[in-house]
């Protein structure tokens, strides 16, 4: 039981930073402070700020990789007839 409620805390957890990345990544405010004047790791701050964005989702990404996120409790379907399986 205490499993499970830990499974759907990290989900939501996960849905809530993929959603909050899309919503600074699309944030249309961006244009608006669009300069070179603030590098960032020595690019213009668009660049920079993409740089950062996608990496932040590619780790996110990742963590959901391997907390095997979207996936159900696994079955033990050996019991069934015609499992070729061994």
């Amino acid at each position: 039981m205490i499993f499970k409620k830990k499974k759907i805390y990290t989900k939501k957890i996960l849905w809530a930073l993929i959603l909050l990345g899309f919503s600074i990544m699309e944030f249309p405010g961006i244009f608006f402070i669009n300069r070179i004047d603030p590098l960032i790791l020595g690019l213009p701050f668009i660049y920079g700020f993409m740089l950062i964005m996608w990496l932040y989702m590619c780790m996110i990404t990742f963590i959901g990789y391997k907390t095997n996120w979207g996936k159900g409790i696994e079955k033990d379907d050996s019991h069934m007839k015609g499992d070729t399986l061994k």
